[in-house]
């Protein structure tokens, strides 16, 4: 009888240690594009130069929402998409993802950070919703146009 105890003991670990993965698990590699473009009346616009999303069209459409010094505060709705334009105040095109972040700009060096979140994603995007994002870059030319390069991340 303790032998049939036993040897169910070991066929319950044994089912169980075939259950659980081998590995340890491991994060998922955040979604990350880089853009450059230009500034708009209504914000920015970019093309997405490398990454996961190459190929896309970013739109950031800015509202300023204070200046302190040499810094600039910026609220935007930003929409990532294929043949997308700003029209009219609204977006056209077919949007893929789209989200907003808040940051700063400072026109000491050009330097911009944000942090925002995924409110909306498109077919096969949909667990992106809710996701954090965070972006930076520089403006490297104050124009007209402003020009920029940045990069966005959308983690897991």
């Amino acid at each position: 009888m303790k032998q049939i105890k036993r040897l169910i003991v070991l066929l319950a670990l044994a089912c169980t240690l075939l259950l659980v993965p081998a590995g340890t698990a491991q994060a998922k590699k955040p979604l990350r594009y880089e853009c450059e473009g230009y500034g708009t009346d209504y914000g920015w616009k970019g093309t997405i130069t490398s990454g996961d999303l190459t190929g896309y069209t970013g739109i950031w459409v800015s509202l300023i929402l204070d200046f302190k010094g040499e810094n600039v505060y910026f609220f935007e709705e930003w929409f990532i998409g294929d043949g997308i334009e700003y029209v009219d105040g609204e977006v056209t095109g077919d949007v893929v993802l789209a989200g907003f972040d808040e940051g700063v700009t400072r026109f000491k060096n050009g330097k911009f950070t944000g942090n925002g979140r995924v409110t909306e994603a498109g077919e096969g995007w949909e667990h992106l919703i809710g996701r954090k994002e965070h972006l930076s870059g520089t403006v490297y030319d104050w124009g007209p146009p402003p020009l920029f390069t940045g990069t966005m991340q959308i983690n897991w």
